[in-house]
């Protein structure tokens, strides 16, 4: 199994929401997006990359490095939002 960083943000957006017990549905609307929205990123690839608002608000609610999700000036946790 390959490392967290070295799989796509997709796949750890996949992985990371099952291990803290979020849906995608659940995570779209907390990003202020339709229920769909994250649903459709993973298997559409649409949007080809998250917005840098809704990539950062995903990482603080997950609480995992912001570069998991694609971030190339990252958030990380412990430091301020």
């Amino acid at each position: 199994m390959r490392h967290l960083e070295a799989m796509s943000a997709r796949e750890n957006l996949i992985r990371v929401a099952a291990e803290r017990g979020e849906s995608l549905t659940h995570l779209s609307v907390k990003v202020g997006r339709s229920p769909g929205y994250l649903s459709r990123f993973i298997t559409r690839g649409s949007p080809r990359r998250l917005p840098d608002v809704e990539r950062r608000h995903l990482a603080i609610v997950l609480d995992v490095d912001e570069r998991l999700l694609g971030a190339r000036d990252p958030w990380a946790p412990g430091e301020p939002a």
